[in-house]
């Protein structure tokens, strides 16, 4: 069971207590963070009552969390095709070594019935290292997109997180009014 921290934060003036799972650094974070907000809504506009501050600040958060949510949906559909592309590339690098695999066979059968030794040993290994440099630059080419993916899906994750906080946020917003 995860351990429960409990904070005290100022909001509007009034004082909440906010218990969550998360480090009470994040926890005053967050508090601070709707804090912020209400009192750039309630400085606009000193006429407004609490609930009003409190209804217009979650719909501004609102508002920045559904971008937030856009803006990820357009990342996550940026990075759909450099994926499918580095499918390809790792179904071509395994076409390419099984292919490099049955040479390697052909060879040592041609090797054992010493047929034209000479002739098919250098095809052979003509063959053999233009697979193998192809093979070489097809794995780059893998391991560059495995390195783009992997920084993709840590800028996703990223995003996820801000979401993610940008939702509790939301909620806790919503709960507090």
């Amino acid at each position: 069971m995860d351990k429960k921290n409990k904070v005290l934060i100022k909001i509007n003036g009034q004082e909440y207590p906010i218990v969550g799972s998360e480090p009470k650094d994040y926890l005053l974070k967050v508090g601070n963070f709707v804090d912020e907000k209400m009192e750039e809504v309630r400085s606009n506009n000193q006429r407004l009552s609490t609930s009003m501050i409190a209804v217009l600040t979650s719909i501004n958060m609102a508002d920045d969390l559904l971008k937030l949510e856009e803006k990820l949906e357009k990342v996550q559909g940026k990075y759909e095709e450099p994926l499918k592309e580095l499918q390809k590339i790792k179904s071509k690098c395994k076409n390419l070594e099984f292919s490099l695999k049955n040479l390697e066979e052909e060879n040592r059968e041609l090797k054992q019935n010493n047929i034209n030794l000479g002739k098919f040993k250098e095809k052979y290994e003509t063959e053999t290292l233009e697979l193998k440099a192809e093979v070489k630059k097809r794995k780059e080419e893998s391991k560059k997109a495995e390195e783009i993916v992997n920084e993709l899906q840590n800028k996703l994750f990223e995003n996820q997180i801000k979401l993610v906080q940008a939702r509790k946020q939301l909620e806790k917003s919503q709960e507090d009014s």
